[in-house]
């Protein structure tokens, strides 16, 4: 179902589906960037910052793989003589390649969840958000029927304020 919204002064028409908005589900993990194009910043915000943790997991998952590899000489002669700088800091730290693994695997696994959920709840939501951004900026929603405007009070939450009259 399509809605429609009206400014009263200037007559602009914006059409906003009902219902799950199939386009953010899908683009909305991709860094935020469909989320901060239709002005919903706060989880524009909330998605970059999880797929920036989860790139940079994978950036410092491979760092850690590649100078932990380079120890091993996997069936050549050549292994290098002195540990890297990165291995120095490791085995600083005493860590070993078991634990990275872990950590990465299950900060990964925690941070694809987080995405995935909260794409969902963000494409659930967004056409709501979006039409409510409409009437901060003076849309009104022009529902023909008593119909759409009841379930758009119980669903969205508007009151009879948000309505304007259907001109044929």
């Amino acid at each position: 179902m399509t809605i429609e919204l009206r400014n009263e002064e200037t007559g602009n028409v914006k059409k906003i589906n009902h219902g799950i908005n199939w386009f953010l589900l899908i683009t909305a993990p991709i860094f935020g960037i469909t989320l901060f194009k239709n002005k919903l910043n706060r989880s524009g915000f909330i998605m970059l910052i999880a797929s920036l943790l989860l790139f940079l997991g994978i950036v410092c998952f491979s760092i850690f793989s590649s100078s932990f590899a380079s120890m091993y000489p996997y069936g050549t002669s050549q292994v290098q003589a002195s540990p890297s700088f990165m291995m120095q800091i490791y085995y600083l730290l005493d860590i070993d390649y078991k634990d990275v693994l872990e950590f990465f695997l299950a900060s990964s696994v925690f941070l694809l969840l987080f995405i995935s959920v909260f794409s969902c709840f963000t494409a659930y939501n967004a056409n709501k958000w979006i039409a409510e951004n409409y009437r901060y900026e003076g849309y009104k929603v022009a529902a023909p029927s008593t119909l759409v405007r009841n379930l758009l009070k119980k669903e969205w939450g508007l009151t009879d304020d948000d309505f304007i009259e259907e001109t044929k």
